[in-house]
């Protein structure tokens, strides 16, 4: 069956199960959200998690859910002011009330839905796991997602500058990491190249998980090493009771002379009918000035610019507009988006006496001038939407995402254009779930996803490809009394083409067209022995398909300092991975310990090879078997909990080897081991923490790399929160690199011209209404 028809027959029967769309009846969960203190939230959200219903409190800081059928269910409160909770509630014939108690504590769980797409507690999730809310996302403060996340163990950022970080996850980036929005692939150009910023905004960001392990497969091959997950309310999926909410974000940074603004609108108007509506919009601005930093630019350069890293300027701009109908049946609702951004790569070209740069010979400009600056623009158009199905059918409800997205971005050297980038990318997703509330749950579906890529002008790497690809997914959960075990399968199908039968470069094979099919799978259990515990265990076979860069690239990118040979005759890479995660939920200590190792028959990746083309080094994609293993460790303990004071010891600390499996040799740009500690409070309104975390050295290097030293990052911050007449007001004062250390990323390929910021005294303002 070809891919047309395999797409058409699975829409057809997704179709067939949607025209059974019906209202279920059954009892009523309700109750009340209260505050540390034991009066009454007025500002609260309540959800329904595996049921995907939210509701608003009233003033009396209830809410009910009604025609809610048997079973257990997650329910979630959050309130800006006083924190979140959640509660676990059986249904079983009869209503249900309960009563949540807030708490802006650390310790406190949070609810995953990337990895089960229906919402399970973070101590119950098989897969291993990170979760930053709205306000972890703030105080964290990265201009880039790369950045932001790298205060999580083992997360990195590739570190282009302030303009351009992707996430790393134990090592892996790329084509193995795959980032999303609400669900559905980011589409920009991103995994091109690591001087590709992520096309969104983390500011108006609701909450951001990061998933390793089994549940990777139900978003794509590319996934094999972790997915990230940008959850935000662009479509609303139900009607606030207030006609107008939302939340104004102001900032300053000292650093870059960060100037940023944020905000986000969300209303509803209520029909009194089986349909109302919803509605949101958000913006965003952000500029910066060059960065400053300790020491000089360039590294062992004495003649380079101290104290300010030249080309690191940003300006950014987004405008986001979303609208929803809502009822009893589900909701569908569209969103449209504008990202534009432009910045610099702060990294020069060193061009001999006797040879001139690519970019003087192609362009015509010396590229010692202001630098290569990136004018990137993309605008989205996305779908979502959920269906109740009839009572009684075999699945409960059906899902369909969808993303659509037209990007385009110029590389500039002055005001000369070197090359442009153009990108058209579709994802969509049909899911059918079933088992909401049950032991035996899960979800069945098919995505399809198609993305063009072409370059253009005097850094044309990349030559004009299409890469398809069809997959059929299921994900299943049965859930024991102390045991849940987790079932994930896909299929795959992904075909690179390219017209261009010639490479463009001597150095470089002729481009060839690639089809492939991949099977890949994964088993995993997590055992709850009691309230205090639980362990869990995955192991997965992943198949990925190497990407239109790896097969395809020929030729010099400035951007990176780099001439890239791709190998049209690259094979499948297949995973076999192992991971055990030990958390500890309750009590004065909480955390989690997760040990993985992963081995890779046919990994792709990038060597240095020591050659020298058009004045640039060589990197070639090739494969050889490798061998990735480490392990991640987070937690709190509780020093004082009560009065309306909690104060916390944290710590974290991480480490991950990379390296080939036959002959040892290290695999290039992976992090060095990292430890932490630091202190937290939280008051009724005051707020304050600080942090001290270690950077080792790297000197486990792979061929043609050098050594990066190790670093110390202290970082402090103190805030003061209160509500009044409606409003909630959070002022706070962060810094950053409070010891002014020189930071080198040894996952940054220009870790000699860029390093961290130096110290950054940050200032805050929160509004929320």
């Amino acid at each position: 069956m070809n891919r047309l028809s395999l797409f058409k027959a699975c829409v057809t029967t997704l179709l067939v199960c949607l025209f059974s769309v019906s209202i279920v009846s059954a009892a009523e969960v309700s109750g009340r959200v209260l505050s540390p203190d034991g009066s009454a939230v007025s500002d609260a959200t309540v959800t329904l998690v595996e049921l995907n219903r939210r509701t608003d409190v009233d003033d009396q800081g209830r809410f009910s859910f009604s025609d809610v059928p048997s079973g257990d269910y997650h329910v979630l409160a959050r309130s800006s002011l006083f924190g979140g909770k959640v509660a676990e509630v059986s249904v079983n014939g009869g209503d249900a009330e309960l009563e949540l108690t807030l708490d802006r504590s650390q310790h406190r769980e949070r609810i995953v839905v990337t990895s089960t797409r229906s919402g399970r507690g973070t101590g119950e999730v098989v897969s291993p796991v990170n979760v930053m809310d709205r306000s972890e996302i703030s105080q964290q403060g990265g201009l880039t997602l790369g950045e932001t996340l790298s205060s999580q163990p083992g997360l990195r950022s590739t570190g282009f500058g302030p303009g351009a970080g992707r996430p790393i996850i134990r090592g892996q980036d790329a084509g193995r990491i795959r980032v999303l929005e609400g669900g559905v692939d980011v589409g920009d150009a991103s995994t091109t190249s690591p001087d590709h910023a992520v096309s969104s905004d983390i500011a108006t960001a609701q909450q951001i998980e990061v998933v390793r392990g089994p549940a990777t497969l139900l978003y794509g091959s590319s996934a094999v090493g972790g997915v990230v997950n940008i959850l935000d309310n662009r479509v609303p999926s139900y009607v606030p009771s207030d006609s107008l909410s939302g939340s104004v974000e102001l900032r300053y940074g000292s650093a870059a002379e960060e100037q940023t603004g944020a905000v986000v609108l969300d209303g509803g108007i209520q029909t009194g009918g089986r349909t109302s509506f919803a509605w949101h919009v958000d913006a965003v601005s952000r500029e910066t000035e060059d960065v400053d930093i300790p020491g000089q630019g360039v590294q062992g350069d004495p003649e380079s610019p101290f104290g300010t890293l030249p080309n690191s300027s940003v300006e950014s701009e987004t405008i986001t507009a979303g609208v929803s109908a809502v009822g009893d049946w589900g909701f569908f609702g569209v969103s449209v988006r504008e990202f534009d951004t432009d910045y610099g790569i702060p990294a020069e070209l060193e061009e001999e006496e006797e040879e001139e740069s690519i970019f003087s010979r192609n362009v015509g400009v010396d590229s010692g001038g202001d630098g290569i600056r990136i004018d990137m623009e993309q605008k989205r158009f996305d779908v979502r939407s959920s269906f109740n199905l009839a009572e009684g059918a075999l699945f409960d409800t059906f899902d369909f995402r969808a993303g659509v997205t037209d990007y385009e971005h110029a590389e500039l050297e002055g005001a000369e254009v070197g090359t442009e980038f153009f990108t058209e990318a579709v994802d969509a997703r049909f899911e059918l779930k079933h088992g909401a509330g049950k032991r035996l749950s899960g979800v069945i579906g098919l995505q399809v996803s198609e993305r063009d890529l072409e370059a253009i002008g005097a850094e044309a790497f990349l030559p004009e490809s299409q890469t398809e690809s069809v997959a059929l997914f299921a994900l299943e959960r049965l859930e024991q009394e102390k045991v849940h075990y987790e079932f994930g399968l896909r299929l795959e199908n992904q075909e690179s083409t390219t017209e261009a039968t010639t490479a463009a470069e001597a150095d470089c094979l002729n481009p060839t067209s690639r089809n492939f099919d991949n099977l890949s799978g994964s088993f995993g259990a997590v055992w709850l022995p009691g309230p205090d515990f639980s362990l869990g265990a995955t192991v997965t076979h992943a198949v990925r398909a190497p990407g239109a860069e790896e097969l395809f690239s020929c030729g010099p990118h400035v951007a990176t300092l780099s001439f890239e040979v791709g190998d049209p005759n690259l094979r499948n890479e297949t995973a076999r991975g192992l991971d055990v995660s030990l958390r500890k939920r309750t009590g004065r200590l909480t955390g989690e310990l997760n040990v993985f190792m992963t081995q890779y028959d046919n990994y792709i990746y990038e060597l240095a090879t020591g050659g020298i083309e058009d004045g640039l080094p060589v990197f070639q994609f090739t494969q050889a078997d490798a061998e990735f293993r480490g392990f991640e460790l987070s937690g709190l303990f509780e020093l004082l909990h009560g009065d309306g004071h909690d104060l916390d010891l944290e710590f974290v600390g991480d480490t991950v080897r990379g390296e080939l499996r036959d002959g040892g040799m290290n695999l290039p740009r992976i992090p060095a081991t990292s430890l932490g500690v630091g202190i937290r409070y939280r008051g009724q309104n005051l707020y304050a923490n600080a942090h001290v975390r270690q950077f080792d050295d790297q000197d486990r290097i792979s061929m043609n790399e050098t050594r990066t030293e190790g670093y110390t990052l202290i970082n402090a911050a103190v805030g003061y929160r209160f509500s009044h007449a409606g409003f909630v007001h959070d002022f706070s004062i962060q810094g950053f690199n409070l010891g002014d250390e020189e930071a080198r990323l040894h996952t940054s390929r220009l870790k000699d011209f860029v390093q961290l910021p130096g110290t950054d005294l940050r200032a805050i303002y929160r509004l929320l209404f």
